[in-house]
């Protein structure tokens, strides 16, 4: 049976006509998306012969190869002489300023859908009707005739690039796939629980459906969610594989696993999408005068033939590859996306709809999810889904237009129109499960005129994008997902248009793709995460993996402070004196966690003071990646002194370090890690107990504990590891907090100083 490669209308055009720069290219494209409502109002004023919103689809055998394009054509009309095509583009550009020919895609695209018809009705005449409209009603129309034969023609001249495009692109398929059927496990062996992973991937992607995996950290989750993802891959049940991590440290680990399957004989063509302001070319970035993005279509189908031909595409390959053709080597590699094999990236390119990769996710597709660390999912899509107005940051912008642009500045008057409804001086703090309707009307009418008036000073263009973006969830606020959270900002009001509850949406997203598979070692209680991440579905799977490693080789003790925060100044002593003695107990390095910046500088302080020459170090604030680095170094194999390191729990030292063998010999870990009040997390609180009296848990509980067990994560990585784990709190006693520790964990109360050092001791003295 011959292969059909499907494309649509749109798509199949723009291959086409890609030329031009990318920022101009790129603004078009925003400026001229499909408006439902422009599209709607136009569509009503046709006469009743002509069909809105027409599907139209043909198999097209071309060289030896059938090509299905597929589209929904605006409106058309058809009789056995006459196919009459209307093609129409809304835009917030004045339509008078655009002339016939500035924009060939949009020709073509009426070309193919009017070809398509005379294929499919047998009429030998057309004409193309191109119509650029604004909301506000006015339009600009042009049109043109063609001979049935001369549109065949134009179609195969569009659609021969693109076949020859796809022959590429199946030839490197054909030669991946052999070693695909071949992969075998990258290791000589399983560890526990390895083998069942791999396998529920595999299964989820089988049946496009979910699987939810708690696996402990250590076990090998990336080879082994990989490995069942490749295979499902192998076997046509998806058309790609997204790995979405949070961390570098999950991004090196997909890494390294793709470089040692290539090692055993795999081909496969694994790109990283790294964020643009660190790939970018120039010393300080700057899209709108960037030379890189200058021709940027001119040049860019030369880099991606280049690309078919290197397997490990990483950041610094692409950024290579980039200088080569003198292209932005952030577009290049979500250009290289639509034809890897692997595709590495942070959540946000899946999750978040300001960029999320349209052409994979908004509408169904069979790319297989592999989802890392997913017990932040929530917490990063809620973030994603909201949007935040600021009557403060207003105020400040718009005395910067005033001194720029003078008070009589359309952009000045537009802003002191917003700024009056974003009054706060009678305001106090709320939480609305109704969309303030005033404040909503304002920037719905900013953001269309803003855009418009083209505004050049950069934070003035953030903005007005930010408004957009708050204009874009006021139309999806519901009272079942958002609360609007507004707040007094000095004289003005802050309004947050908040998603409290993201598991329609991110439930929705899995939908559309070919099945995913989301682990974390965090995911306790199971059932909470299941419904929080939308893998609860009748064909879902949740699977709980126990630890592979021996339990001897961890030792948990549980010691009774007091450490809240009425308490942590009378207990401070108390709790420097643990750390020491967990340090003193053996040399090797250790991690000392706290719930706080302040609290973690208050304890190191009192560490330093009562013994100052113990190697001890400090986590800052907002640390650049060398810092990181050096930090990191710090912690050396077997170190003839100990070192303490004090970090703050569920901050990258906590969560996103990998320190196996004796680089980490324990943590000691102050308090349950529940996050500090504000005023979100308290409407969380209020709302999840509305919905099932869940609220505490949801909002404080579940969250420190999996600081908690993420941090201890951190002790145990490899069979060979030995570690200590103390757990430091009056409340790691209660009910709640013992039902939900690791079924691994051996857990030991220790009251006394000396007990505890006499169970380290004896720990320490087995292993030897």
């Amino acid at each position: 049976m011959q292969k059909i490669h499907s494309v649509s209308v749109r798509a199949l055009a723009e291959f086409a006509f890609e030329k031009g720069d990318l920022i101009p290219a790129a603004r078009a494209a925003a400026q001229m998306r499909d408006g439902v409502r422009g599209h709607q109002a136009l569509q009503e004023l046709l006469p009743s012969s002509w069909r809105a919103e027409t599907p139209v689809s043909r198999d097209i055998p071309i060289d030896g190869r059938v090509l299905r394009v597929h589209g929904r054509a605006d409106a058309v009309y058809t009789d056995r002489e006459l196919v009459r095509v209307l093609e129409i583009k809304t835009t917030v550009r004045d339509p008078g300023g655009i002339l016939k020919y500035d924009y060939p895609a949009h020709w073509a695209q009426g070309e193919i859908y009017a070809a398509l018809l005379c294929m499919n009705t047998g009429a030998q005449r057309a004409e193309v009707r191109l119509t650029y409209a604004r909301l506000d009603g006015k339009k600009r129309e042009y049109s043109e005739d063609y001979n049935a034969w001369e549109l065949e023609e134009r179609l195969m001249a569009y659609a021969r690039p693109y076949l020859a495009w796809i022959a590429t692109v199946d030839d490197w398929k054909e030669l991946s796939k052999p070693t695909l059927d071949e992969l075998t496990f990258p290791f000589e062996a399983y560890r526990d629980g390895q083998r069942e992973m791999a396998g529920a991937v595999y299964r989820a992607m089988k049946r496009h459906a979910n699987a939810l995996i708690e696996a402990p950290t250590g076990i090998g989750k990336t080879a082994a969610s990989l490995f069942g993802a490749l295979k499902a891959l192998g076997e046509g049940h998806v058309t790609s594989i997204f790995y979405l991590t949070a961390r570098t440290t999950g991004r090196r680990a997909a890494e390294d696993a793709l470089a040692l399957m290539r090692e055993r004989g795999l081909a496969i063509r694994g790109l990283t999408i790294t964020a643009k302001e660190k790939v970018c070319l120039l010393e300080k970035q700057d899209c709108m005068g960037c030379p890189y993005a200058a021709g940027y279509y001119d040049r860019r189908r030369e880099a991606l033939r280049e690309a078919m031909h290197v397997e490990q595409l990483d950041a610094e390959a692409v950024r290579s590859l980039a200088l080569r053709h003198e292209l932005c080597p952030f577009e290049l590699s979500l250009d290289i996306s639509e034809t890897a094999d692997v595709v590495i990236c942070d959540y946000n390119y899946v999750f978040d709809p300001r960029v999320r990769l349209k052409r994979y996710f908004d509408s169904k597709s069979r790319v297989g999810l592999l989802v890392d660390e997913a017990h932040n999912l929530a917490d990063r899509a809620r973030d994603m889904l909201s949007a935040e107005l600021s009557g403060k940051r207003l105020a400040e912008l718009r005395s910067l237009a005033r001194r720029f642009e003078g008070d009589d500045s359309p952009m000045v008057k537009l802003m002191g129109e917003l700024l009056r409804v974003l009054d706060g001086r009678e305001a106090e703090q709320e939480c609305a499960s109704e969309l303030p309707g005033e404040i909503a009307l304002a920037a719905k009418r900013f953001a269309e005129i803003a855009d418009e008036l083209e505004p050049v000073e950069p934070d003035i263009v953030d903005f007005v994008y930010d408004v957009q973006w708050f204009s874009r969830i006021a139309g999806r606020f519901t009272p079942d997902a958002y609360r609007a959270l507004m707040a007094p900002e000095d004289r003005y009001l802050s309004v947050r248009l908040w998603c409290f509850d993201p598991s329609a949406y991110i439930k929705k997203t899995l939908s559309r793709v070919g099945g995913a598979a989301l682990f974390s070692a965090t995911l306790a209680p199971m059932e909470y995460y299941a419904s929080l991440l939308g893998a609860d579905g009748e064909a879902d799977a949740q699977l709980q993996l126990q630890s592979p490693f021996p339990r001897e080789n961890l030792r948990v003790l549980r010691m009774p402070v007091a450490v809240g925060t009425k308490d942590r100044e009378r207990t401070l002593g108390a709790v420097a004196q643990i750390i020491h003695a967990m340090a003193q107990a053996r040399p090797g390095n250790y991690l000392a966690c706290f719930p706080s910046y302040a609290y973690m500088t208050q304890a190191f302080r009192r560490y330093r003071l009562l013994w100052p020459y113990d190697e001890a170090i400090c986590q800052e604030s907002a640390m650049p990646e060398k810092a990181r680095q050096a930090f990191i170094g710090r912690f050396l194999p077997a170190p003839e002194k100990s070192l303490v390191a004090f970090i703050v729990l569920g901050g990258v030292f906590a969560e996103g370090v990998d320190l196996p063998e004796d680089r980490l010999s324990g943590a000691a870990i102050v308090t349950v890690g529940i996050p500090q009040l504000s005023f979100e997390r308290e409407a969380l609180r209020e709302q999840l107990d509305d919905a099932d009296d869940g609220g505490y848990d949801a909002a404080y509980t579940y969250p420190g504990l999996r600081r908690v067990l993420q941090a201890a994560g951190r002790v145990i990585r490899t069979e060979r590891d030995r570690g200590v784990v103390l757990l430091i709190d009056m409340r790691y006693r209660q009910e709640k907090y013992r039902a939900l520790m690791p079924p691994h964990w051996d857990v030991r109360d220790v009251k006394k100083m000396s007990d505890l050092k006499a169970e380290l001791g004896a720990f320490w003295k087995e292993g030897d």
